[in-house]
């Protein structure tokens, strides 16, 4: 594979140091996430390393991502997100964009979806961007049909257990530790005995990797209010529409905006990074 790669091995270690997101607005007029509700307190918060690779472009992406566990829901988010409303909730959401910009985001992830899921029922409301288009959808998903297995490993300072599954197109192999004994996990990976630390593709694809966890405090779970920007679709439609404006991007993009411009002044390409976590 090419050395390609949107790194950020720093990524980790920065954000395992602050636990504490971008500053673009240097006005003095407020600056905003859009409208938040307080749905949880978490009770433990594991942050995670994702990685993805793209084959055919030979290309590794990684983002520093966030998940907080509550008594009723749940929160996978990226880390990105998670300091921005953290910065802002200590100023008690008064700070002005000159204010923000003073602070030094940890990570600029590629990595933009939130998962806000309540447990009982293992629904979820989903909110992402895919490049112009912000959406947020609703979905009841399964269970993963887990296969427990007798290996062990540690993770994160963790004794962890084996369990295997295919979900939503892939198949998984997840490290769940009952010393944390939560039904949670990164992205939509949950249903075990504990708190999955370690999942990934056996293809190596696709993982997440626990960094830090933490527990023990009284973190605010917090959910965006959908912008008025943002579609609401089904996760079928956000599906084609990734697959769409990745593998077909140029006429993607040209859909959307009159001309076309790049460094090169050849337009968009042809193909941009692709390999999303739902195949079905």
């Amino acid at each position: 594979m090419k050395q390609n790669i949107v790194r950020m091995a720093a990524l980790c270690a920065a954000c395992l140091a602050a636990w504490v997101c971008p500053a673009q607005d240097y006005s003095d007029q407020p600056y905003t996430s859009g409208e938040k509700l307080t749905v949880d307190t978490a009770e433990v918060e594991c942050l995670y390393r994702y990685t993805a690779a793209d084959t055919v472009l030979g290309e590794m992406r990684e983002a520093c991502t966030l998940l907080q566990v509550g008594r009723e829901w749940t929160k996978f988010t990226s880390y990105e997100a998670y300091w921005t409303d953290s910065v802002l909730w200590r100023s008690d959401w008064k700070m002005t964009g000159r204010e923000f910009s003073r602070h030094k985001p940890p990570t600029r992830d590629f990595y933009s979806d939130s998962y806000l899921r309540r447990t009982a029922d293992n629904a979820y409301e989903v909110q992402g961007m895919i490049f112009m288009d912000f959406y947020v959808y609703t979905d009841r998903a399964p269970l993963p049909a887990w296969t427990l297995t007798a290996d062990t490993a540690t993770v994160c300072g963790y004794l962890c257990r084996k369990a295997t599954a295919r979900f939503r197109g892939r198949q998984w192999e997840a490290w769940y530790t009952e010393e944390l004994p939560v039904d949670a996990g990164p992205w939509k990976l949950c249903g075990l005995p504990g708190l999955i630390l370690r999942a990934s593709t056996p293809d190596g694809l696709l993982s997440f990797e626990a960094q830090s966890v933490r527990r023990g405090g009284a973190y605010s779970v917090m959910q965006e209010v959908p912008s008025s920007h943002a579609q609401r679709i089904s996760r079928a439609d956000v599906l084609k529409l990734e697959r769409y404006a990745a593998l077909e991007h140029d006429e993607y993009m040209s859909a959307r905006i009159e001309l076309l411009y790049s460094a090169n002044g050849d337009g968009f390409p042809k193909r941009t990074f692709y390999q999303p976590l739902e195949l079905e």
